[in-house]
C-alpha cells in the first residue's frame, strides 16, 4: 500500500509539472474583444513618390486600405480611405474597445506582425506595376493622426507598346522581395534570401505592358541591376545596369531607369547562357 501510495504521489507531481510546463510555454493569442468605430487621419508629407519634375501621383486613393496595430500588438481589421486625391485623408475602421492605436502601415496585410524588432511585413514577388505596391509605414497615434513614409525603393521604367512586352523582371544577388522587418526608426532588416524568388520582382500581363511600370524592391546598397524583358513570343531581352552615382536602391526613392530601347536584342531564353550587356 505504501509503495502504491508513493507511486500515486509521484504521478500527481509529474502531471502537475507537465501542466505547468505547458502553461509556461503557451502564449495566449491576442484578444480582439468588442470593436468600436474610429476614424484616423493619415498624411504623407508630399506624395508617396515623385515620378517626374512636373507630375506627382496623389498620395491616397479612395478605398485604399491600411493596417493599424494597437499598443498591445493587436492588428485591427483594415481601415479604409473615405476619399482620395490628396496627401491627407481620413481612414475609418474599428478597434478593440479601450485600446490605443500606435502603428500603421500600407498596403494592408493580414499576415503582418508587430514585435520587439518592429513590424513584420512581406513585399510580394509578383506585383501590379503601380505605386500601390510601394510599402509605407506610419508613425503617430489615433489622436494626432499618422504620418506615412515609403520604406522601400521604387524602380520606374517606360515600356514602348511596340516592344509587345508581357513580363518585366528585376533581379539582384541579395533579397529583393519577401519578408522583412521595419524598426521604429523605419530601418529595414531582411536577411539573406531563402529562395531564388526572393531575389526578384516582376510585373506580368496577359496583354502587352506599355507606358510607365513601377516595381517596388527592398532597399540595398548594391549598384548592380539585372532586368529581363519577355516578349509575347517568349523571347527575352536581358539588361545589365551598373549605377555610377547615388546610394543604390535607396528607401523612399525612385530609380528612374528611363525608357526601354526599341533596339533591344531578343533571344530564345532557353539558348541564352548569360545576360547580354545593354544599358537602358
Amino acid at each position: 500500500m505504501n509503495k502504491l501510495h508513493t507511486l500515486g504521489c509521484l504521478a500527481a507531481v509529474f502531471t502537475a509539472i507537465s501542466c505547468q510546463k505547458e502553461t509556461d510555454t503557451t502564449s495566449p493569442a491576442p484578444v480582439m474583444g468588442n470593436l468600436v468605430p474610429v476614424t484616423i487621419e493619415a498624411t504623407v508629407p508630399e506624395t508617396r513618390v515623385t515620378l517626374s519634375a512636373g507630375g506627382n501621383l496623389p498620395a491616397w486613393t479612395q478605398g485604399d486600405k491600411i493596417g493599424v496595430f494597437t499598443a498591445d500588438k493587436v492588428l485591427c481589421p483594415p481601415f479604409t480611405a473615405k476619399t482620395g486625391g490628396s496627401a491627407s485623408t481620413a481612414f475609418s475602421g474599428q478597434k478593440p474597445e479601450y485600446s490605443h492605436l500606435t502603428t500603421a502601415f500600407f498596403p494592408y496585410d493580414e499576415n503582418a506582425t508587430l514585435g520587439a524588432a518592429g513590424i513584420g511585413l512581406t513585399l510580394p514577388q509578383s506585383q501590379s506595376g503601380r505605386i500601390a505596391d510601394a510599402v509605407m509605414v506610419g508613425t503617430g497615434n489615433e489622436t494626432d493622426g499618422f504620418t506615412f513614409q515609403n520604406v522601400c525603393s521604387v524602380l520606374r521604367m517606360q515600356i514602348p507598346a511596340s516592344l509587345n512586352i508581357r513580363k518585366v523582371e528585376v533581379v539582384r544577388d541579395d533579397r529583393v522581395t519577401g519578408p522583412f522587418t521595419v524598426s521604429a526608426d523605419l530601418r529595414i532588416t531582411s536577411g539573406a534570401p531563402t529562395s531564388y524568388l526572393e531575389k526578384r520582382a516582376q510585373v506580368a500581363g496577359t496583354t502587352a505592358l506599355s507606358g510607365e511600370i513601377l516595381l517596388s524592391v527592398l532597399p540595398s546598397t548594391s549598384k548592380k541591376l539585372q532586368m529581363a524583358l519577355t516578349r509575347s513570343d517568349g523571347k527575352v531581352a536581358f539588361v545589365n545596369t551598373t549605377f555610377t552615382s547615388g546610394n543604390g536602391f535607396e528607401a523612399g526613392r525612385i530609380k528612374n531607369l528611363g525608357q526601354a530601347g526599341t533596339s533591344l536584342t531578343f533571344h530564345d531564353a532557353a539558348l541564352v547562357a548569360d545576360p547580354t550587356d545593354q544599358q537602358l
